[in-house]
């Protein structure tokens, strides 16, 4: 009789660890909330230096920008699908090699690096471009931007 009992109460575990990761969850819900929110005051990081720049812009720049860079933008795509692949194989490799793994990251790097260069030199063409009115303009969007102060759920371009 005790060895039918024993799988009627295999479930008592499993519905223990179940309830344990709900409850953590629950905690760390509540705990990220309360960090997040002071005086009623979202404490949020400024968003990153390029993105604000780039979501400032009027949407027009955005696109123009978009399709000019969209060339580069698909290399870097083609470059990030072979250099997954090559890393793959890499990671794989018996015995593991580093200096290979090196290499790709320093590749991946330097893509990054030139995607960033041609972001900043379209950028700077455009603000410079730009009457002393538009510049202000400019500036007070990217302040809101830094800030917050875009409409909520908006979607950017």
């Amino acid at each position: 009789m005790s060895e039918q009992s024993k799988p009627k109460r295999r479930w008592m575990p499993v519905l223990l660890i179940v309830s344990l990761a709900i409850n953590l969850l629950v905690i760390g819900a509540v705990v990220g909330t309360a960090l997040r929110v002071r005086n009623n005051d979202h404490v949020k990081a400024p968003p990153g230096f390029g993105s604000a720049l780039y979501r400032a812009l009027p949407k027009h720049e955005r696109q123009a920008m978009r399709a000019e860079l969209s060339g580069l933008h698909r290399q870097g795509v083609d470059h990030r699908t072979a250099d997954f692949q090559a890393l793959g194989d890499a990671l794989r490799a018996e015995p593991f090699a580093a200096d290979a793994v090196e290499i790709l990251l320093g590749q991946q790097a330097q893509v990054m690096s030139e995607m960033q260069s041609a972001l900043q030199e379209q950028w700077l063409i455009r603000v410079s471009a730009m009457s002393p009115k538009e510049r202000v303009e400019y500036a007070d969007r990217l302040e809101d931007v830094v800030h917050r102060k875009s409409k909520a759920g908006r979607k950017h371009d």
